[in-house]
């Protein structure tokens, strides 16, 4: 080819070019983003749009821009640019277009902005000026944390195949969308900033029931008490598929998916006085598993308070020990730390009570002295719960998967209360009782440490600890 062949079909490219260009290029009108999300996950975000005063002749383009949020405001990419629409021949239009994200990343904030134009797509678009913003949202690409539990059981079936003791019992979970260990350096430990806050559970179930709301809006425990009635047969399933408001779910989980069993009919072991409260549904679960005993009266005195001695004789239920056990009403040899003066082989706890302090689950108050009678408060309840999990041994329900042993300590509801202090020695117990749902406030700011237990409020905390779990979703991503 000759030089001047080559110069002729340069030229005739350019003039091609420049007038491909020059017919791309805005047209009147007038648009706005009507409504935009404040959160999106990493997929895709509905980007509601209005436009007025365009000609009426001709069909124009609608084109949805975004970018990532920079400083200074890089230039809009054709590549992150889709046509959202191609409005026929009308002044005035309106719709609602799924942007879909190329590559969006956790924590992002992303701009768009619209544009009208005779261009046939992208490529050809007039690119918006570097400081057309019309909204911006944050991008939340975590799924939510946390675990689902069922009742307290010895048994090694899978998990959603978890026969319960009897016919009442509370399924429940907790499930966050806060950041224990995501990005710390970014946002800090346990903050919400950047992230949308738990949704909703979305329950499910094969029989008629309305399941409770879960509580709060960044955080969230559910309580799932149900009773199979009598007529209850075939398999039936319990699940929740939970979802933040940036739409990002953990999938269908199931706490049962499972036939029912004869033994599944039987109604709980039950007390005079535990009708109607706000623990029966433990209380009963726990009795029935031989793990919450009540008096000779044929009582539970769930709102009596709890003494260390009962404590002691609760500990140890869970933990696989019987009072028939071989040694167990033996005194511990003189000199030893858990030879009490105030406990005699005479008393109905003395046994319970050199068991807990032989195993490190409670200690005297000093002085050869356990104090057997006195009460126990909130804060001290969770600290011994706390010290339980740190020595991280056990027998019996103590030692099977639950949320004592591989949840405690997962923060997936942060405690804010004004009456526990950072230095006080039950703080740290507060929290990590709290964290897992174990234990609950006495109203929204306070915990109350330094009130006395009661004994129905403990067998809920024990009923929760001693729980099967199935975690989900920890630090999971796409």
């Amino acid at each position: 080819m000759n030089k001047k062949l080559f110069t002729i079909l340069l030229l005739v490219v350019f003039v091609f070019t420049q007038f491909s260009i020059a017919s791309a290029a805005p047209v009147a009108g007038d648009i706005i983003l009507a409504q935009l999300p404040t959160f999106s996950d990493e997929f895709d975000i509905d980007l509601d749009w209005s436009v007025t005063g365009m000609p009426g002749g001709a069909t124009q383009n609608i084109f949805a821009w975004g970018r990532v949020q920079t400083t200074p405001a890089s230039a809009y990419d054709p590549f992150d640019c889709f046509l959202a629409a191609s409005v026929p021949g009308v002044s005035d239009a309106s719709g609602t277009f799924t942007y879909n994200y190329n590559l969006a990343w956790d924590q992002e904030i992303w701009e768009f902005t619209l544009t009208v134009d005779d261009a046939a797509d992208c490529n050809s678009a007039a690119l918006p000026d570097n400081d057309s913003v019309m909204g911006s949202t944050f991008v939340d690409g975590w799924w939510l944390e946390g675990f689902i539990a069922n009742p307290p059981s010895l048994d090694n079936s899978f998990f959603e195949e978890l026969p319960v003791a009897c016919n009442t019992f509370e399924l429940w979970g907790v499930a966050s969308d806060q950041v224990p260990d995501r990005g710390i350096a970014k946002i800090g430990p346990n903050s919400t900033l950047g992230y949308s806050g738990f949704e909703s559970w979305n329950q499910s179930i094969t029989g008629t029931f309305t399941p409770p709301a879960p509580l709060g809006p960044a955080n969230a425990l559910l309580s799932w008490v149900y009773t199979f009635p009598s007529t209850a047969s075939g398999t039936w399933s319990f699940s929740v598929d939970p979802t933040d408001f940036a739409g990002n779910n953990w999938g269908t989980t199931y706490f049962r998916f499972a036939q029912v069993g004869p033994d599944e009919l039987v109604d709980c072991a039950t007390f005079s006085d535990v009708s109607d409260t706000d623990t029966e549904v433990y209380v009963r679960y726990m009795a029935q598993l031989d793990l919450a005993h009540g008096y000779l009266d044929g009582t539970f005195r769930p709102d009596s308070t709890l003494t260390r001695a009962e404590m002691a004789a609760f500990i140890e239920l869970a933990n696989g020990i019987k009072d028939t056990d071989d040694g167990f009403a033996t005194p511990p040899p003189a000199g030893s730390a858990c030879n009490f003066s105030d406990v005699s082989t005479d008393d109905w706890f003395a046994g319970w009570v050199w068991q807990a302090c032989a195993d490190g689950y409670m200690n005297g108050i000093g002085g050869g002295l356990f104090d057997p009678n006195n009460l126990l408060t909130r804060g001290q309840v969770v600290t011994v719960l706390d010290n339980i999990n740190i020595m991280g041994t056990g027998n019996g329900y103590l030692a099977t998967e639950n949320v004592f042993i591989n949840e405690w300590g997962n923060l997936y509801r942060e405690a804010l209360f004004t009456d526990v202090s950072v230095g006080a020695f039950y703080a740290g117990p507060v929290r990590n009782a709290y964290g897992v749902g174990v234990a609950d406030g006495t109203s929204e700011t306070t915990f109350s440490p330094d009130q006395a237990i009661l004994r129905g409020e403990f067998i809920k905390m024990m009923y929760r600890t001693l729980s099967r779990i199935e975690s989900r979703c920890v630090e999971c991503k796409r």
